[in-house]
C-alpha cells in the first residue's frame, strides 16, 4: 500500500479563498517593490538592501505572527493575549535598542516606558470596557498602540543625545547656574514629545476627510460596519495620544540617568568628527 504524500497543490486547496486572494495580491505588489528599487537606484538612496531584506523580514514575522494569533484569538484567554502585548512590548524595546545602538541603556530606559504606555494604555481600556474583551480587538490595538510608543521612544532617545551633544556648553552652564539635569533638558523634552505626537494630530485632524486610517479601513475591509469602524478609529487614536505622552515621559525621565551622574555632571561625550 503507497503512502501519498501530498503536494503543493493539495496543500494550497486547503487554504480559506480569502488567504489565496491575499496571497495572489502580494505576488503582483512585488511589482511595486520593484519600482522602489530602480528609483532608489536611480536616484542613489542607498536603501535597496534594507527595502528587500526588510520585505523578507517583514513578511515571515507578520505571517508567524498571524498564525500564532489565530490559536491565541482561539483561547480567548486574557492572561495569554496580555503576554502577547508584553513580548510585543519587550521587542519594541529591543529594536529600539537596535537603531540606537550609539547610545547607551537604551534597552532599560525604553522597555519600562514602551510596558507603561503601551500594555498599561491597553490594560486600562480593557478594564474600563472601552473595547471588548476579546484578542482580536486588543493585540491589533495593542499593536497599534505599542508601534507608536516604540516610535516615540526612539525620538525622544535620539533628540535628548543629540542635543546634548550639540547644547553641551548650554546644558553645562544652566548646571552651573543650578539647575536640574530635567531642568537643563525640559524645553528638549516637551519638543520631541510634541514633534513624536505631530504626525498622528495631523492625521486626526484630517480624520474622514483627507484619509481613513488603518484600522477603520482594516475593520471595513474585514465587514464591519463603517460607522462602527469610524468610532474606534477615534477611540485607538485616543489611546495612541495618551501611551505616546506617558511613554515619553517615563522614557525621557529614565534617560536622565544615562545622560547624568549622581553629582549632576553631563556624561554624554561630545560629537565625533
Amino acid at each position: 500500500m503507497m503512502i501519498q504524500i501530498p503536494t503543493l497543490m493539495d496543500w494550497l486547496a486547503t487554504l480559506p479563498p480569502e488567504v489565496v486572494t491575499a496571497a495572489q495580491g502580494y505576488v503582483v505588489a512585488m511589482i511595486l517593490l520593484a519600482i522602489i528599487l530602480l528609483l532608489n537606484r536611480w536616484q542613489g538612496l542607498g536603501v535597496g538592501n534594507k527595502l528587500i531584506v526588510g520585505t523578507i523580514r517583514g513578511t515571515i514575522q507578520i505571517i508567524l505572527m498571524a498564525l500564532i494569533l489565530v490559536e491565541i484569538f482561539a483561547l480567548e484567554d486574557m492572561i495569554i493575549i496580555f503576554a502577547v502585548l508584553l513580548f510585543m512590548a519587550t521587542f519594541a524595546a529591543y529594536t529600539v535598542r537596535g537603531n540606537l545602538d550609539y547610545i547607551p541603556g537604551v534597552f532599560r530606559t525604553s522597555l519600562p516606558g514602551v510596558i507603561v504606555g503601551g500594555v498599561g494604555v491597553m490594560l486600562l481600556v480593557t478594564f474600563l470596557g472601552i473595547i471588548q474583551q476579546r484578542g482580536e480587538f486588543i493585540i491589533p490595538m495593542g499593536g497599534m498602540v505599542i508601534g507608536n510608543s516604540m516610535g516615540m521612544t526612539s525620538l525622544i532617545l535620539d533628540r535628548m543625545w543629540s542635543n546634548a551633544q550639540k547644547q553641551r556648553a548650554l546644558m553645562e552652564t544652566a548646571l552651573a547656574l543650578g539647575a536640574t539635569p530635567l531642568q537643563a533638558t525640559e524645553l528638549t523634552i516637551r519638543e520631541a514629545i510634541r514633534s513624536g505626537m505631530l504626525p498622528n494630530l495631523n492625521r486626526y485632524a484630517s480624520l474622514g476627510i483627507v484619509s481613513i486610517p488603518g484600522l477603520m479601513s482594516g475593520m471595513i475591509i474585514g465587514g464591519a460596519n463603517p460607522v462602527a469602524a469610524a468610532f474606534y478609529q477615534v477611540i485607538i487614536f485616543i489611546m495612541i495620544f495618551l501611551a505616546t505622552v506617558v511613554c515619553g515621559i517615563i522614557v525621557s525621565r529614565l534617560f536622565l540617568r544615562e545622560m547624568f551622574n549622581d553629582r549632576y555632571q553631563l556624561t554624554v561625550p561630545p560629537p565625533t568628527e
